[in-house]
């Protein structure tokens, strides 16, 4: 009997958290699925873990690799799978009850060839414990009904792990294993979004994201920011290739702008974060420059860039004026405010 979903879990020393993982995907409701753990060279009691659980379900294929990270585990995962639909899930998150059916539900009554739904993040705190980071949702849409611009509004930051995607429009895309620090989620859906505009967005939490103190979701080092502004060209890349197959042409220029306050918007927030001292965020700004100073276009516009988005606005009004590091002490002051 065919497949209907392969679910893709890049392991690397998760003993502790991966049984969780894997038996919120075991309970989904959802018949012929296959559920591959890919070992990237863990060396802690992983491999055990991930073989005892193929044990005890023929639904879990176990798939050994040298660690070469998380972008190449995911591409393996990609090379083995047999479904008619992909998911990806990280080695200590959940999916949440009845997400892969929704999901798929709603693949087969759109024929979407990428349905995305929302998501819970937990971030971990100094004490160990989590504290939800609540965002807002946005609107059922689509690219091919509302546009390009509309879906990226409403569907938030692009990661892989809260959406499905038809096996058939991936081909030959994969995962740029250049990203071993983040946006590969990013860059990855931009390239997917480049070939086919059939993508849906259901603003219902399908999944459970936890960010916690060693994950690569936060700099833990000028190595890991460093490669995250490496990510910048890639990343940019990807969003003007998008926006070129995606958006008329009358529709690009000010899609592209706002694409662009993203990546500053998230470049300050990284560097605050991260507490990156003057050298490194000089290196930061004076590479986010020279990527989009390849691109035509005019000077990023701030106010219509920025939307009603007091932050953003306050972040792309610093840029223009080359005063980056003041978005710390406005972050600050409004936390206490």
């Amino acid at each position: 009997m065919a497949v209907r979903i392969s679910v893709i879990i890049p392991v690397y020393n998760a003993a502790a958290t991966l049984r969780d993982a894997v038996t919120s995907i075991l309970q989904q409701n959802v018949d012929d699925l296959e559920l591959l753990l890919v070992d990237d060279g863990s060396t802690d009691g992983t491999a055990f873990v991930c073989h005892e659980l193929s044990a005890l379900d023929p639904r879990v294929k176990v798939v050994t690799q040298r660690n070469a990270g998380i972008c190449a585990a995911r591409n393996r995962g990609l090379s083995v799978a047999t479904g008619e639909y992909i998911a990806f899930c990280d080695d200590d998150d959940v999916f949440l009850p009845g997400a892969l059916k929704l999901l798929t539900k709603a693949a087969d009554k759109t024929q979407a060839d990428v349905v995305r739904g929302d998501y819970r993040l937990l971030r971990q705190q100094p004490d160990g414990t989590f504290r939800e980071q609540v965002h807002p949702a946005g609107v059922v849409c689509s690219i091919e009904r509302d546009g390009y611009g509309t879906f990226l509004q409403n569907s938030g930051p692009q990661f892989v792990w809260n959406a499905l995607y038809r096996r058939t429009i991936l081909q030959d895309l994969r995962f740029d294993e250049r990203c071993r620090y983040g946006l590969e989620d990013f860059i990855f859906n931009l390239a997917v979004y480049a070939v086919t505009d059939r993508v849906v967005y259901l603003p219902k939490c399908v999944y459970c994201h936890y960010e916690r103190a060693q994950s690569t979701s936060q700099c833990q080092s000028a190595q890991a920011m460093k490669a995250r502004v490496r990510a910048l060209e890639p990343w940019m890349a990807a969003e003007y290739q998008a926006i070129w197959n995606r958006c008329a042409p009358e529709q690009r220029v000010g899609v592209w702008n706002a694409r662009k306050a993203e990546a500053v918007t998230f470049l300050m927030h990284q560097l605050r974060d991260a507490k990156a001292p003057g050298a490194l965020r000089r290196y930061a700004w004076h590479t986010l420059r020279t990527v989009l100073a390849a691109y035509p276009g005019q000077k990023l516009d701030f106010l219509a860039g920025a939307g009603q988005n007091k932050k953003k606005t306050a972040a792309l009004l610093l840029y223009q004026l080359r005063l980056q590091r003041l978005y710390d002490l406005l972050t600050v002051k409004q936390s206490i405010q």
